[in-house]
């Protein structure tokens, strides 16, 4: 289960990334080879105890837990529909964990003047600057095109939207072949949460709100849904498309269409709908065209700690080995070709630890499981 994030636990993380990129920052800096590198390792070790510390804090904070419903239902559906926020602690952490390489190299070269050093610094600054401007795409925009459409058409005053309660998370897998021969399966894994609208002449409609495709990779749109699914259990309010939800689904190999649950409670929760969900309301006209206010305003659910026990212990372990092999050589009590090989190790574990950090996408134990196949492989 996440825990929510705490004043404390963000002061301290932001400290740490601080602490590092001062580190990193020295490195960069030549004098003489033959002295401790004390510039480094003083703000190695303080990121060190300031990591400890938000550990602790996040461990210490209460875990996330549902919302209160409370409250009439909104008749007015908001105007002004809040974006997905940036991680900026995910943005600082990416730009210091693919310098982490250059930093070591910097730290195991020492103005020593090897070839061999130069080529290895000269390296790892290329490896740098390549990964630092893929990760340009951490910011831009983490709402994909379609939901920036249905943005702007509740800002212009109107969205089919129709009632609804938030229900159950399901985590969807699909088995299919994959045409490369005989036993040759792939599946496919999706996050959404059911939407449950009561229909007066069906009874239970279910509409499924899937996540989006948006940001840097598909793991923001699950992340957000992962969120919402934590906090907004039971809580009622507006599934909302666009008007042009029909230029979307035409130029949309898949048809799918974005979509927005505007809660009761003041948030919103973006993802899309598959057309078997939303043809009922958007093709048969069952979701009418309402006026939106535009003084009203909603937002995400707040962003839990980033801290989750199956991710962060392992890795952060894995970082820290790393920074112990940088020790000998920043104490210069190392040859230089030794120096240059724990430099070697000592970057490449970073950058492992730091590129995997953020492998697991939402936590498992929210979601109910549900597996389905191909007709073919039944």
């Amino acid at each position: 289960m996440s825990h929510v994030s705490t004043p404390l636990a963000r002061t301290l993380g932001g400290a740490a990334l601080l602490s590092t990129a001062v580190a990193w920052g020295a490195a960069a800096l030549q004098y003489d080879p033959h002295d401790p590198r004390l510039d480094i390792l003083v703000p190695l070790a303080l990121a060190a105890v300031f990591v400890a510390g938000w550990l602790l804090a996040c461990r210490a904070a209460p875990l996330v837990k549902p919302l209160p419903v409370t409250g009439p239902a909104r008749e007015a559906i908001p105007g002004r529909l809040g974006t997905v926020r940036r991680d900026w602690g995910l943005v600082a952490t990416a730009y210091l964990v693919v310098w982490a390489p250059f930093a070591a190299a910097n730290s195991a070269y020492n103005g020593w003047g090897s070839d061999l050093g130069v080529v290895y610094c000269v390296l790892t600054f290329l490896l740098g600057a390549v990964l630092s401007v893929c990760n340009l795409a951490l910011l831009q925009s983490w709402l994909g095109r379609e939901q920036r459409m249905l943005k702007e058409d509740a800002a212009a005053g109107g969205v089919h939207a129709v009632r609804v309660r938030f229900g159950t998370p399901v985590l969807e897998t699909y088995r299919y072949p994959t045409g490369q021969g005989v036993g040759k399966i792939a599946a496919r894994a999706t996050y959404g949460i059911e939407l449950v609208h009561e229909d007066d002449t069906d009874g239970e409609r279910i509409v499924r709100l899937q996540a989006m495709d948006a940001g840097h990779s598909g793991a923001v749109g699950n992340k957000h849904l992962g969120q919402a699914a934590a906090q907004l259990a039971g809580h009622e309010g507006w599934l909302c498309w666009p008007t042009r939800w029909r230029d979307i689904a035409g130029t949309n190999k898949e048809r799918f269409v974005s979509a927005a649950f505007v809660s009761d409670s003041g948030h919103v929760v973006w993802g899309r709908t598959p057309e078997e969900d939303y043809e009922h309301f958007l093709r048969d006209d069952a979701a009418p065209l309402r006026k939106t206010d535009p003084a009203l305003a909603v937002a995400p659910v707040p962003r839990p700690a980033r801290y989750l026990p199956q991710v962060h212990v392992v890795h952060l372990r894995i970082a820290a080995v790393g920074a112990l092999f940088a020790v000998p050589l920043l104490l210069d009590v190392v040859p230089h070709g030794i120096g240059l090989l724990l430099g070697v190790v000592s970057g490449a574990l970073g950058i492992f630890a730091g590129m995997t950090l953020d492998s697991v996408p939402v936590d498992h134990d929210l979601w109910t499981e549900r597996t389905t196949s191909d007709p073919s492989l039944q």
